[in-house]
């Protein structure tokens, strides 16, 4: 009876095995074979091996081209030429979430985890207003006001003569940003001695994130369980895990609050929309949007806020470059929106810091259920047809470093060319495109520009030939800090430094 089963499990694995790499659909796609066979070929790089899936995928494209199939199912593509196609703006164009995408703990009924198109669209119409343009620069007083604050805590550091490590501060800043304006209050991180590092740790990379994208049926019973329970099975995550109940009791003193506060917030609008169905206004929804809003708002942004501070500060040409050039707007150490917009060096340092060090780094994979994608190779003058229904990915850090479109020092940090070309923004990938871009790109366009401007029209870089009494005004240096200690080195759908690494650290002076 055993060598029954046996032979029936055999066989069934064999047949797959030559289905899948002979008569698919996608078998004309190139790609490792086992790759083909099975899924645990990107299992095993994500999660045996840790986040490193997506530096297995670049020597892949080296190996097979622009086109490759990483899963039985799933294909990447690493032409940014091809983005249009895929994360296409077209209504008429579905474009859903593939299952490979991050089933995100705690938050399944978010815009984020809406699969469906049209649920998806649904959701996000509701919110789409609130990250407009126009909304996020009202939100200047309160980007400004939390920058003050920012420089408070530098000096509390200065005064210790201690190395600050930023990127504590940098999340806490980014975080007080978003949750006051969906919520208008809430802690505020930025007044904590240690900004609530406990809380970043909780909810910052880590393998826990893998385990939601290719054992994604775990999530779903994880988010079944009560929350005792969870919180037994993963300690780690007990700080995380206060924070989003607290969130939820924040939406229920908005219900049940009849006062109309002076500043439009995001949940006490949603909570009034009278075009939303009840479904769409629980608390428990409601919850979890406010989850993945507040989260995402916070650690993707500050993670390139860091990355451009650790270029600028080690590159004196750069720092005096940026430093004349803020000096023909400001006359004071807060920043006014409207006039950094039209700086050309600190808004080519912005995309090329959210070019190499995009906060958001996984796949963003999709599936056109209605049509075949197909992809044109300029170099070969050749096709390939991905059938309607495989799921297709890009992931920024692949697209972004292309050298068909950034050039041969697609690798160095050069804001200069996003001057000699802008025509290369369309590519830029760091906030996915299409239906399904990212929220809250406004905003973390504002809030980039605020922080890096009033960063650097305050302090100048230290300079150890004139000391301490040969320099006007306040000075940051970089303290035991490399390019390791802000670069990707694992991948967690956010960016995971190296074990050990502190980031980026400073030692500041007044």
């Amino acid at each position: 009876m055993f060598l029954y089963i046996l032979s029936a499990v055999l066989l069934f694995v064999a047949t797959t095995a030559v289905y899948r790499l002979y008569f698919s659909p996608l078998s004309h796609i190139p790609g490792p074979k086992l790759a083909a066979i099975t899924t645990w070929y990107a299992a095993y790089h994500d999660l045996i091996r840790g986040g490193q899936l997506v530096f297995v995928l670049e020597d892949l494209h080296r190996q097979y081209g622009p086109v490759v199939r990483i899963q039985p199912d799933l294909v990447h593509v690493s032409d940014p030429r091809f983005i249009d196609k895929l994360y296409t703006q077209s209504p008429k164009q579905r474009r859903e979430r593939f299952y490979t995408v991050l089933r995100p703990l705690f938050a399944p009924g978010s815009m984020l985890a809406a699969e469906d198109h049209d649920l998806h669209q649904r959701r996000r119409a509701a919110l789409n207003q609130f990250f407009s343009r126009s909304n996020v620069r009202r939100l200047e007083e309160d980007i400004n006001s939390t920058l003050k604050n920012l420089f408070r805590r530098f000096d509390d550091w200065a005064d210790a003569r201690e190395p600050a490590a930023l990127m504590w501060p940098f999340k806490a800043a980014t975080k007080d940003v978003i949750q006051n304006y969906v919520f208008g209050g809430g802690d505020q991180y930025l007044n904590m001695d240690d900004c609530n590092e406990a809380f970043f740790s909780a909810c910052g990379p880590t393998l826990l994130t893998p385990l939601g994208i290719h054992v994604h049926w775990l999530v779903s019973i994880m988010n079944s369980l009560p929350p005792k329970m969870m919180l037994a099975m993963v300690p780690r995550i007990v700080t995380f895990a206060e924070f989003v109940m607290g969130l939820g009791d924040q939406i229920d003193r908005i219900r049940e609050s009849t006062e109309i506060p002076e500043k439009t917030t995001v949940f006490h609008e949603l909570l009034r929309n009278e075009s939303l169905p009840a479904s769409e206004k629980t608390t428990k929804r409601l919850r979890e949007e406010a989850m993945v809003i507040v989260v995402a708002g916070s650690d993707t942004t500050a993670y390139t806020l860091g990355a451009i501070v650790y270029e600028v500060l080690s590159d004196k040409t750069k720092l005096a470059r940026l430093k004349k050039e803020l000096a023909t707007v400001m006359t004071s150490e807060l920043p006014p929106a409207s006039k950094l917009e039209s700086l050309p060096y600190l808004n080519a340092i912005i995309p090329e810091a959210l070019r190499l060090y995009p906060g958001a780094v996984h796949r963003q994979d999709r599936r056109a259920p209605g049509e075949d994608l197909i992809y044109h190779n300029p170099e070969t003058d050749t096709t390939i047809t991905i059938p309607a229904g495989t799921g297709v990915g890009m992931a920024a850090p692949i697209a972004n470093r292309d050298r068909g479109i950034y050039g041969e020092d697609a690798d160095e940090f050069n804001p200069d060319r996003w001057i000699d070309n802008p025509g290369i923004r369309k590519y830029l990938l760091s906030f996915s495109k299409g239906t399904r871009q990212c929220l809250g790109i406004n905003l973390a366009y504002q809030e980039l520009q605020t922080f890096t401007a009033g960063i650097f029209h305050k302090y100048d870089l230290y300079d150890p030939t004139k000391g301490k009494d040969g320099q006007d005004g306040p000075t940051l240096e970089l303290y035991e800090t490399t390019k390791a200690d802000v670069a990707m080195h694992r991948e967690f759908v956010t960016p995971a430094l190296p074990e050990g690494s502190k980031g980026l650290r400073v030692v500041i002076r007044r």
